[in-house]
C-alpha cells in the first residue's frame, strides 16, 4: 500500500478505536474515480474486523437510485445474518418486516431502525461502510442523516463513501451529512510523485525510468492508481520504453484512458444529462449552449445548470465564456458519437442539421450534418448538400465538393437533378481523379435534356481527358478520342461562345494560319491584340501558344500570346490547369525557365491549398524538368520522386506515373545512373512519346546502339504523327544522329541533325540552338565541328541552362584536345567540369576530369570546404537562411520538408565550419540589409 493510503487508513483506524470506546462519529469519504477507493474501504472492514468490531458494508449502484430503502435492506440482510449466527433474536420479527417493506417509511420506522443498530453496537462494536452513496435513494440518505445525528454515545463508526465525479442523487443531502459535527471528511489524495515513480519502476523492472517520461505518467494519471495502471499496462503491451522521448506516446494513451473513463460514466448519468451530451456530440466539440437548449426544448437557464452537472463528471470542461460548451477531449466527443445507435445518430443529425439551418448557420455546417443523416430521398437535404458541393467547388476544394456530390448520388434523385450533381462531382474529381471525372462526365452528358448544359460536361470531359496523363503532349496535342460526341456545328449553334472557344482551344485541328477564319466561322473573335479578355479567349490564346511551339515556329509570338493568356482571368478548375501546363510547357521551351519556375511554383501551391493530386504531380514534374535545365540535379530528383511517390500512394493518380517515372529517370540518368534510368522506364506501358526519347538518350550512354535507335525513331515516329517538330521537346534526331554516326552511317547521322539544327534556329531559343549545335559538333570533324561548339557554348552562356552549357564546354574541350588545341582544350574543360560539379552531373565530372589529365591540365582538389563546396540545393538554402527565414519558411518556399531544410543547414555548418546560421551571413557574405544577392562561384 502507498504511504498515502497508509497514513489515511490510520486516521480511519483511528476514529474505529474511538468508536469501541463509545464515541460513535461519521467519516465522510470523497474521491474521484480511479483513485481505488473500494480497495480502500475493503482493507478498513478487514483491519477493524480483526479489532473485533462488527462489520456491514455494502455498496450502491446506479439501479439503487429507484429503490426506496434499498441501501437499508441490504444492511438488514446482513444483519439478520449475523443475528443467527449469534441467536440474537429480539429485533428478528422487525428486521424481516422492513425486508418485506412492510409498514409505512416515517420517522418511526427511521427511529426503530436506528435502535436496531444501537442494540446490536452494544452487545459488540458497529463499523458500517457504505460506498457509492451517490447512487443511494433518497429516503436511505435522509435516514443515515438522521442516524449521523444520533451516533454520539453509541460504539458506531460509520463510513460513507462517494465519487465527486458522479452526478449524486442528491447533492444537497450530501452536503448537510458533510456539514454536521459528528462528521469527518477525508478527501483520498492523489499519489506522490515518489509513489508514481515505485509503481512506473514496478512495471519496467532493472530499465531505469527516464524523469521526464515518470513525470508525464503522473500528470496523465493525475495521481490515480487504477489510470496509472491502466496507462502502464497499455504502454507496456505496446513495448513504449521508459524514455522522454515518448512523453507524447503517453500523453496520447492517457488521454484516450480518460475519455473511455468518462464515457462509462455518462452511461451512469440520468437520460435528461445524457440527452445533453449527446446533443452537443453532433453540434461538434465546442459550440453554444443556447442550440443545444433549442434541439431539447429547454427554456430559461435549464441548459446552463445540465452543463453545470457534466462538469464536474468531467464531460465538459470550464470554457470561461457563458454559454458555451466544449467537451473535455476530442477523443471523449468521438467515444460518446460512436455509442449512440446508429439510427439515434442519424435522426439526431437530421434534426441538428434542419434547426441549423433555420438559425442560419453557414451552408458548410448543416452539409456535414447531413453526410450522417439518413436523407431517405428527402429533397430538401439534396438541395442543400447539391448547394454546398458548388460552394466549395467555387471556392477552390474539390475533395470537399466530391464528397457532397456523392452523398447526394447515394439516393434516388430524378434525372436531370442527377446530371447536375454527376456535373458537379466530375468537374472536382478533375482535379485530382481524373479518370472518374471521365466516367462521372460522360454519364452527366448523357442524362442532360438541355443541350447548352450537355456541351458543356462534354466540354468538362474533354478537360479531364487531357489531365490524365500530365504529359506535354497530351495538352499540347490532346488525342483525337478527347472531343469525339462534339458536333461543331451544333456548339456554335448554341450561341456560346466561351464554350466555342474552349472547344476551339482543345481540338487543334485548325492549322494556324486559319485559325481566325476558323474563329470568326465559330462566331468568335479573331485573333487581334484585344483577343485575351474572358477566360476562353485566355485558353485559345494559350491554345494557339503551344500550337506554335509544337510547329516550331519562331518563339517570339507564343511568348507574347503566353503573356496574355496568364495576364488576367483565367479559367476555373481543369481548363485552368490545362491552360497552365501549356503556358509552361511554353516557357520552358523558349528558355524563360525562371518565370516558368514561377508559375510551377504557382500551381504547386495552388494544389496544396486545395488538395488537389493531380495538379500537384504535374507541377512537380515540371519543376524538377526546369531544375534539370537549370543545373539542379539533387533538386530536380527530389522533385520528381516526390510526384513519383505520390503516383505509387494514390490510385486516383496511376495515371500520369508514366510522366513522373520519366522524369525521375531523367534526373538519375543525368547524374550518371544510365541503368537505372532504362531500368525504371522499361517494360511500361503507354509512354508518352517523349518518354522513349528519354529512354533512348540513356540506352545510347550504355552503348546499346540498335535499342537507342528503335527508341529514338519511334519517338520521332510519334512526335510527327503529332505535329510536334520542335527539339525543345524531344531532341531525338540529334541523339539518333549520334547513334547513327557510331554505327558508321554518317549520312543518316548527317541528315538528322541538321534538321535539327534548322528546327531550333527556327525557334530561336539559344538553349535549344546551343544543344543542337553541340550534337552537329559531335557528328561533324574540323572546322565544321569547332565552329559548331564555339557557337554552341556561345549561346548557352547567354542562358539559365547550366547542364547544357557544362555539356557543351566539355564536348568542345574534347574536340579541342584531339584538333591539337590543348591550352584552349584545358580551359573549356576545366569550366565543364566545375559547372558539371556545381549541377551534380557525377559521369560528366568523371569524364571531364579524364579529358582535362589527357590534355596535360592539372586538377584541383574538389573543394571539401567553404561556399565551393556547397551544393546548389545547399547554397539555395543557406542564402534564405542568412537572410532570416526559418525553417518552415524555407520548407515552403521551396516546396521541401523542414527536416530536409535542417539537413541541408546542418551540411552547410559543417563545410562552412560554422557553428550556427547566425554566421552565415558573414560566412556567405551576404548584406542582410540589402537585396545583393552575392554567390561565390569558383
Amino acid at each position: 500500500m502507498q504511504p498515502e493510503r497508509v497514513s489515511e487508513l490510520s486516521d480511519l483506524l483511528t476514529r474505529a478505536r474511538s468508536a469501541r470506546a463509545g464515541k460513535g462519529n461519521t467519516v465522510l469519504v470523497r474521491s474521484v474515480s480511479g483513485m481505488r477507493c473500494s480497495a480502500f474501504l475493503g482493507e478498513l472492514a478487514e483491519r477493524v474486523r480483526r479489532l473485533g468490531s462488527m462489520v456491514l458494508s455494502t455498496s450502491c449502484s446506479p439501479s439503487d437510485a429507484h429503490s426506496e430503502l434499498g441501501v437499508v435492506r441490504q444492511l438488514v440482510a446482513a444483519a439478520l445474518e449475523v443475528a443467527n449466527k449469534d441467536r440474537a433474536t429480539e429485533d428478528e420479527e422487525f428486521l424481516h418486516g422492513v425486508l418485506e417493506g412492510a409498514g409505512p417509511i416515517d420517522h418511526q420506522l427511521f427511529e426503530a431502525l436506528r435502535g436496531v443498530f444501537a442494540r446490536g453496537a452494544r452487545r459488540q462494536p458497529l463499523v458500517i461502510v457504505i460506498d457509492h452513496i451517490q447512487w443511494m435513494d433518497e429516503t436511505t440518505l435522509r435516514w443515515f442523516g438522521y442516524l449521523v445525528r444520533h451516533l454520539s454515545n453509541l460504539p458506531v463508526l460509520l463510513v460513507l463513501a462517494y465519487r465527486t465525479d458522479e452526478t449524486p442523487v442528491d447533492r444537497k443531502l450530501t452536503d448537510d451529512i458533510s456539514k454536521r459535527d459528528q462528521c469527518f471528511t477525508l478527501t483520498l489524495s492523489p499519489l506522490s510523485s515518489h509513489s508514481v515513480r515505485e509503481v512506473v519502476e514496478a512495471a519496467y523492472p532493472g530499465q531505469g525510468c527516464d524523469d521526464e517520461f515518470v513525470r508525464v505518467c503522473a500528470e496523465t494519471s493525475r495521481g490515480r492508481p487504477s489510470r496509472l495502471d491502466r496507462l502502464l499496462a497499455s504502454l507496456t503491451a505496446e513495448f513504449v520504453p521508459p524514455r522522454a522521448s515518448q512523453v507524447d506516446l503517453v500523453r496520447h494513451c492517457g488521454v484516450r484512458i480518460e475519455a473511455e473513463a468518462a464515457a462509462d460514466r455518462l452511461l451512469r448519468q440520468p437520460v435528461h444529462l445524457r440527452e445533453v451530451a449527446e446533443v452537443a456530440t453532433v453540434l461538434g466539440e465546442e459550440g453554444d449552449c443556447a442550440v443545444i437548449a433549442d434541439m431539447l426544448n429547454l427554456y430559461g437557464d435549464a441548459i446552463g445548470g445540465l452543463i453545470a452537472e457534466l462538469t464536474p463528471v468531467e464531460i465538459f470542461r470550464e470554457t470561461g465564456v457563458p454559454g458555451r460548451y466544449r467537451f473535455s477531449s476530442a477523443e471523449l466527443r468521438s467515444l460518446i458519437h460512436r455509442d449512440m445507435s446508429a439510427d439515434a445518430r442519424r435522426s439526431l443529425h437530421m434534426r441538428t442539421a434542419r434547426r441549423l439551418s433555420d438559425l442560419g448557420a453557414p451552408l458548410a455546417q448543416v452539409a456535414e450534418h447531413l453526410l450522417q443523416a439518413d436523407m431517405a430521398d428527402d429533397a430538401w437535404a439534396c438541395g442543400v448538400l447539391k448547394e454546398a458541393a458548388d460552394d466549395a467547388l467555387k471556392t477552390g476544394d474539390p475533395k470537399t465538393c466530391a464528397k457532397y456530390a456523392r452523398r447526394v448520388l447515394r439516393d434516388r434523385i430524378p434525372d436531370e437533378e442527377r446530371a447536375e450533381v454527376l456535373w458537379l462531382l466530375g468537374r472536382a474529381e478533375a482535379l485530382f481523379a481524373p479518370a472518374a471525372a471521365d466516367r462521372h462526365l460522360d454519364e452527366a452528358a448523357r442524362l442532360f435534356s438541355d443541350p447548352a448544359l450537355q456541351a458543356g460536361a462534354i466540354v468538362e470531359r474533354a478537360h479531364a481527358r487531357v489531365l490524365r496523363q500530365g504529359s506535354a503532349e497530351s495538352a499540347l496535342r490532346p488525342p483525337r478520342t478527347v472531343l469525339a460526341h462534339v458536333d461543331h456545328k451544333a456548339f456554335a449553334e448554341l450561341g456560346d461562345s466561351e464554350l466555342c472557344l474552349s472547344v476551339q482551344s482543345l481540338t487543334h485541328t485548325v492549322p494556324a494560319e486559319g485559325r481566325a477564319a476558323a474563329l470568326e466561322a465559330l462566331g468568335g473573335p479573331t485573333l487581334s491584340d484585344n483577343l485575351g479578355v474572358t477566360p476562353g479567349e485566355r485558353e485559345l490564346l494559350a491554345s494557339i501558344a503551344g500550337d506554335l511551339a509544337c510547329r516550331s515556329e519562331p518563339y517570339d509570338v507564343p511568348l507574347e500570346l503566353v503573356h496574355r493568356a496568364l495576364a488576367g482571368e483565367r479559367p476555373s478548375g481543369s481548363a485552368s490547369m490545362v491552360l497552365l501546363l501549356r503556358c509552361i510547357t511554353v516557357l520552358t521551351w523558349a528558355g524563360h525557365l525562371r518565370e516558368a519556375q514561377r508559375w510551377a511554383d504557382h500551381m504547386l501551391t495552388g494544389a496544396l491549398d486545395t488538395d488537389a493530386l493531380f495538379p500537384r504531380v504535374i507541377a512537380l514534374c515540371q519543376r524538377a524538368k526546369i531544375a534539370l535545365l537549370m543545373g539542379d540535379l539533387p533538386m530536380a530528383l527530389a522533385e520528381a520522386e516526390r510526384a513519383l511517390a505520390l503516383t505509387t500512394e494514390h490510385h486516383e493518380v496511376k495515371s500520369c506515373r508514366a510522366v513522373a517515372v520519366t522524369e525521375v529517370a531523367r534526373a538519375r540518368g543525368a547524374i550518371g545512373n544510365y541503368a537505372g534510368a532504362v531500368g525504371l522506364l522499361q517494360g511500361l506501358h503507354d509512354l508518352p512519346a517523349s518518354s522513349l526519347g528519354v529512354r533512348g538518350m540513356f540506352r545510347l550512354h550504355l552503348g546499346d546502339l540498335r535499342g537507342a535507335l528503335a527508341d529514338l525513331m519511334e519517338c520521332g515516329h510519334r512526335l510527327d504523327a503529332l505535329g510536334i517538330v520542335n527539339p525543345a521537346l524531344s531532341d531525338w534526331r540529334s541523339l539518333a544522329a549520334r547513334a547513327w554516326k557510331r554505327l558508321g552511317n554518317d549520312k543518316e547521322a548527317r541528315e538528322l541533325v541538321e534538321a535539327e539544327v534548322e528546327l531550333a534556329r527556327r525557334w530561336g531559343d539559344p538553349a535549344v540552338i546551343g544543344r543542337s549545335l553541340r550534337s552537329l559538333g559531335e557528328v561533324s570533324s574540323g572546322a565544321v565541328s569547332e565552329r559548331a561548339f564555339a557557337e554552341s557554348v556561345d549561346l548557352l552562356e547567354q542562358t539559365d541552362a547550366r547542364l547544357q552549357l557544362a555539356l557543351s564546354l566539355v564536348a568542345a574541350g574534347q574536340a579541342y584536345g584531339d584538333n591539337g588545341s590543348l591550352a584552349q582544350a584545358r580551359r573549356a574543360l576545366h569550366r565543364g567540369m566545375l559547372l558539371a560539379e556545381e549541377s551534380g552531373a557525377n559521369w560528366l565530372t568523371t569524364e571531364a576530369r579524364k579529358s582535362l589529365l589527357a590534355a596535360g591540365g592539372r586538377l584541383r582538389r574538389t573543394p571539401a570546404s567553404g561556399v565551393p563546396a556547397l551544393t546548389p540545393t545547399e547554397h539555395r538554402v543557406a542564402m534564405h537562411a542568412a537572410r532570416g527565414r526559418t525553417n518552415k519558411g524555407i520548407a515552403d518556399l521551396l516546396h521541401i520538408t523542414p527536416r530536409t531544410v535542417e539537413v541541408h543547414l546542418t551540411r552547410v555548418y559543417g563545410k562552412l565550419s560554422i557553428r550556427g546560421r547566425t554566421a552565415l551571413a558573414e560566412a556567405l557574405g551576404v548584406d542582410c540589409a540589402g537585396s545583393g544577392n552575392k554567390r561565390v562561384t569558383s
